[in-house]
């Protein structure tokens, strides 16, 4: 499957995902490094331009882990910059979504603990409610 792969190489018009997939079978077939290097001397010899629909955010960060830098000009780079700060305030509103899961659960818990020893013993609970109330003050004196 690589081979043929290998064998189609990605032109301008091609898309980010074809340039992606192209350049993972030539590292699995010849190594990152001989990759790095087909990759960068077809990529130089398309001329590929910014802001096409080949090099995008993806592809920069796909290539970026093995040590490729391809420049995004100064629209790809502003719009990554902006990618990026989108990426961080969903990360933090989708942990603040759980951690609001977690909060709601323990306090719809502990309510049904609640309800369930006022139905249960509710002389006890009225006791607890009140040293509760009277921060202990109640319950000082008791033995």
């Amino acid at each position: 499957m690589s081979r043929e792969l290998i064998r189609e190489i990605p032109t301008a018009s091609s898309n980010d995902l074809v340039w992606m997939a192209w350049y993972d079978a030539l590292k699995k077939e010849f190594g990152k490094k001989k990759a790095v290097g087909l990759f960068t001397s077809n990529w130089n010899a398309q001329q590929i331009q910014t802001g096409s629909n080949t090099n995008t955010d993806t592809l920069r960060n796909h290539f970026k882990k093995d040590g490729v830098e391809i420049d995004g000009g100064i629209i790809g780079n502003a719009k990554d910059k902006v990618d990026n700060v989108i990426d961080f305030i969903g990360d933090y509103l989708v942990m603040a979504k759980y951690l609001g899961l977690g909060l709601g659960v323990i306090i719809v818990g502990g309510l049904g603990l609640l309800v369930y020893n006022l139905a249960k013993d509710p002389e006890k609970a009225v006791r607890v409610g009140s040293a509760v109330a009277t921060r202990g003050m109640s319950e000082a004196g008791k033995k």
